[in-house]
């Protein structure tokens, strides 16, 4: 594995590709694995990259564009290199009223090149260009205060908007900062900016509408660069029919990305599907692959880290205890609603799967896997590593709130926890091992019941969704008020689950003169 992709950095080495799309297959291929994988495809395999980088960045410009006519609203400033790619971007929108000012909308710089100076120059640029345009700059910020780009605002001269206007007009209600050029004097601003300040907030669904549409086109070609670079790479196997697992396991990272990213922009605001991921026109021979979903890569030490309950661990399997990956991906895959209908429609078995069956169900089954040890249910989940962080704050967070709901009921529904039992790595691979619960995803329960032919029309009578999207948040209500802003973090990161037959694929819940109402509810 360790020369194939060696073999593969050559080849990247070789070829005419931009740095712009070799860092990014390199991050992608790297984003979720261990240092020990890392460590074999690191940016110093090729010779003078990093020296490159910082001669590219070196060359960078910051350009201002204009909105088009019949195109979106923003003003943008873009960082380019030299050859014209883009490595980063800053949208605001120009309100004339009630005071000349510009809203920025979002500020990213790509991945590759964070940590590099980049969002503080395009920072200072728009500093430079609000002096020079006498306007006022108006932000949400959504930096985490742990983040180290937290005080990149306050370094380049903004302010928190309650400074001048006061708390009790915020009202909590984001976290806002302004930019006041100094040919105004803050002092005389605070009428303004309160009625700026309600502008934006009147006007923030159309102006997230627009950015989300941009958001969607620009993700859309930075895929498509990202699967022509892949091919290239990869041009000999493909013509001769050929394949290697790192290829399979690129690929296959590459489409579990593009899924993941149908399925947000989904939910999003002003999205029709008009932006639509059919643009990445992905090949008949490439469609053919057997996926790859799991890293292949030995740590040094090649032996799983198990940790967890200690009475679960000492019950496990000694072939699972030595080999957890191997394990684990040869169980059974989790026949949840989306795969079964599937597997029925089609009579396809679920072992085996190409490329093509993850286009069609439209995600990764093989995440999910169903164990049984003593008689118990219990389903085995693969995560990224990166994710270990968030799995331990829930392993503490959710025993906090069974004990403070254990005598609550949220519309007729008692809450049950679901929490992470036991933990396994190895090979670049995350194991979480929870019980199995008569449930599903709240996500998929709301698709059934809008989707499934023999559910919409009982769903329409009874509106059985309606009961769970109210249930649901006023848990999270009551979770915000009871925890937050301490664990708003943790709260938002949680998944719910509803009631279900899996066998009938049905929801489990009571209709009475009152209406609909789940008994239970679990929380993971």
């Amino acid at each position: 594995m360790k020369s194939e992709i060696i073999g593969i950095s050559e080849r990247l080495k070789k070829t005419q590709i931009g740095l712009k799309d070799v860092l990014a297959v390199i991050d992608m291929t790297l984003e979720d694995q261990p240092r020990e994988l890392a460590s074999l495809f690191p940016y110093d395999v090729f010779e003078g990259l990093d020296d490159l980088i910082n001669r590219t960045l070196h060359g960078t410009k910051i350009e201002l564009f204009k909105p088009k006519e019949n195109g979106h609203p923003f003003h943008t400033f873009e960082i380019h290199t030299e050859e014209g790619e883009v490595l980063g971007y800053l949208n605001m929108v120009y309100l004339r009223q009630p005071i000349p000012s510009y809203y920025l909308v979002y500020v990213e710089v790509l991945p590759p090149f964070r940590g590099r100076g980049l969002g503080n120059r395009i920072l200072k640029a728009f500093k430079e260009f609000a002096e020079e345009q006498g306007a006022v700059g108006l932000l949400d910020n959504i930096i985490l205060p742990e983040e180290p780009t937290y005080d990149i605002y306050i370094k380049n001269g903004w302010k928190c908007i309650e400074e001048l206007i006061g708390e009790e007009v915020v009202n909590g209600e984001g976290h806002y900062m302004v930019f006041i050029p100094t040919s105004m004097t803050p002092s005389d601003l605070r009428d303004r900016l309160i009625k700026l300040l309600l502008k934006v907030r009147g006007e923030k669904p159309i102006i997230d509408m627009h950015d989300n549409e941009a958001m969607v086109n620009r993700t859309i070609m930075e895929f498509r660069s990202i699967y022509e670079t892949l091919e290239h790479l990869f041009e000999m196997e493909i013509s001769t029919g050929t394949s290697t697992p790192f290829m399979r396991f690129v690929f296959t990272k590459f489409v579990t990305r593009v899924l993941g990213f149908q399925r947000r922009i989904a939910s999003l605001i002003g999205y029709t599907g008009g932006e639509s991921l059919e643009q990445i026109s992905i090949s008949d021979q490439v469609k053919n692959l057997s996926i790859q979903p799991y890293s292949l890569w030995w740590a040094k030490e090649g032996k799983p880290e198990i940790w967890g309950e200690e009475e679960i661990l000492r019950d496990l399997p000694e072939k699972l205890k030595k080999d957890c990956t191997l394990y684990i991906e040869c169980l059974p895959l989790y026949r949840r609603p989306y795969l079964t209908a599937w597997i029925e429609e089609r009579g396809r078995p679920s072992h085996n799967l190409k490329i093509f069956d993850l286009l069609e169900l439209g995600f990764d089954p093989t995440k999910l896997r169903g164990f049984r040890q003593k008689g118990i249910e219990y389903i085995f989940e693969r995560i990224t590593p990166r994710f270990i962080s968030s799995i331990e704050k829930k392993r503490r967070f959710l025993p906090k709130i069974l004990e403070y709901s254990s005598s609550r009921r949220f519309r007729d529904a008692t809450v049950q926890i679901n929490s992470p039992i036991a933990i396994l790595q190895e090979k670049g691979n995350v194991y979480i091992l929870r019980k199995r619960v008569d449930g599903i995803h709240s996500e998929e329960a709301m698709d059934q019941l809008r989707t499934a032919s023999h559910l919409k029309s009982m769903n329409r009578s009874v509106r059985i969704d309606h009961a769970v999207i109210l249930t649901i948040n006023e848990i999270k209500k009551w979770l915000m008020k009871e925890f937050a802003p301490g664990l708003r973090e943790e709260i938002e990161d949680l998944a719910f689950f509803i009631p279900w037959d899996l066998g009938r694929n049905m929801p489990r819940v009571t209709v009475d003169t009152r209406g609909v109402s789940l008994d239970t509810l679990w929380i993971a």
